[in-house]
């Protein structure tokens, strides 16, 4: 197996309701004090609402830590935020689940196992971690989640089953690994796989199917976003070999545009209303989205293999297959700096004018959004990491192979 595949099998690529971009300062606060961390890079594409994300940390001595908490399976799903709930999956061939965490004091409040719809069909091929590679969703009314298995749950804050439903088993290597979005009641769904593509739209009161896109795609393991198209209008975009398409919550296509080629993984970025997608042997493509978006420029170069990148300040960050941290002007194209990075399989985020690159053995590097390299920190976990970690005011929630850890000023 090559180090690519190997790559996939623990993808991190496994928004909803802010569109503004947060490049302001740290001393200044988002404008909605409601906005939560309720997707897989949040609401912004990887860009934090809040500037003020913690810079310092130990987990092997506790500085920093505000509680760690144990996992009891595999998987490489991000966490979620909503309120004082953080919400993530883990499991295995024969169970996955969904928890619930307190976010100030990190007890587990409940664990709800999510049924196998699958009638007795064989599993997916896949490692334990390809089981829970998808991030949940959340929004007001609960927490959404989809397993390696075609399995879409659904429950309430407080843990009660609301709904589940069976997509099919997804026919694709190293493990399903899409994430949900949601948007207006909608939890939005892709679901390209080795057999076809499909895209789908539930209601999250019901679980019933409200609309739903058969489309001749290969498989993908890059997530969904949501963004705005024209006149605010959220649009559902998909990213997949070769092409980057729009639909409305209404399920009609809006636009279907190049995209990058390959074995696609890394998540597209957004920024001042542009779109950036890119993977490991394609280019780097940047469009102006509109009605009949606009292809502004293309980059080639060393690129993403697994990590998604990120546009902080008008410059776009992104972490090559060759371990490399490429620096590109997300107005021109030009490429302004690369520097060794240690390996990194979760996707880039940022807040108050830094970037945050969690390597695989767990230390986050933490470089300024500037136009020239400057390291701020590193600080280590103890322990490895290949999962996006999820922000908050002034908080990190990152997930290890075996834990899940806040950080943070007490």
């Amino acid at each position: 197996m090559t180090i690519r595949l190997c790559a996939i099998i623990l993808l991190v690529c496994c928004a909803a309701t802010a569109w503004a971009i947060g490049n302001a300062g740290r001393s200044q606060a988002p404008d909605n004090a409601t906005t939560y961390w309720n997707c897989f890079r949040g609401p912004q594409q990887g860009v934090s609402p809040w500037p003020n994300a913690p810079l310092s940390w130990d987990g092997p001595s506790g500085k920093g830590v505000l509680w760690k908490a144990p996992l009891k399976m595999a998987g490489v799903s991000s966490p979620v935020v909503w309120g004082n709930r953080v919400f993530i999956t883990e499991g295995n061939l024969s169970e996955r689940a969904v928890l619930a965490f307190d976010a100030n004091t990190g007890k587990r409040l409940w664990r709800q196992v999510v049924p196998d719809g699958g009638k007795g069909k064989p599993m997916p091929s896949v490692s334990d971690s390809g089981m829970a590679l998808p991030t949940p969703a959340c929004d007001a009314d609960g927490v959404y989640a989809l397993f390696g298995t075609g399995d879409l749950a659904a429950f309430s804050h407080e843990g009660m089953p609301k709904w589940t439903i069976f997509l099919k088993r997804p026919a694709m290597g190293y493990g399903y690994s899409s994430s949900l979005c949601v948007a207006r009641s909608l939890v939005c769904v892709q679901f390209d796989d080795l057999a076809d593509g499909r895209v789908l739209a539930v209601e999250t009161a019901t679980g019933k199917i409200k609309w739903e896109q058969e489309r001749s795609r290969s498989a993908a393991w890059s997530s969904p976003m949501i963004i705005p198209g024209v006149g605010g209008e959220p649009l559902f975009v998909v990213n997949a070999p070769g092409s980057l398409t729009a639909f409305n919550l209404a399920g009609q296509m809006v636009w279907d545009v190049d995209g990058a080629t390959g074995e696609v993984t890394p998540s597209p970025a957004w920024w001042n209303g542009r779109i950036y997608a890119l993977n490991v042997g394609s280019p780097l493509f940047c469009y102006q989205v509109g009605e009949n978006p606009k292809e502004l420029w293309r980059y080639t170069g060393a690129m993403a293999n697994t990590s998604s990148p990120v546009v902080a300040r008008g410059l776009l960050f992104q972490v090559s297959g060759t371990s490399q941290l490429v620096c590109i002007d997300a107005t021109t194209g030009k490429k302004l700096w690369s520097n060794k990075a240690a390996g990194c399989y979760a996707s880039l985020v940022a807040s108050g004018g830094c970037i945050y690159a969690l390597a695989r053995s767990g230390t986050m590097f933490i470089i300024a959004a500037e136009r020239t390299y400057r390291l701020i920190a590193s600080c280590p976990l103890g322990e490895g990491s290949d999962a996006t970690p999820a922000m908050g005011d002034g908080r990190l929630y990152i997930r290890t192979h075996s834990h899940l850890w806040c950080l943070g000023a007490r």
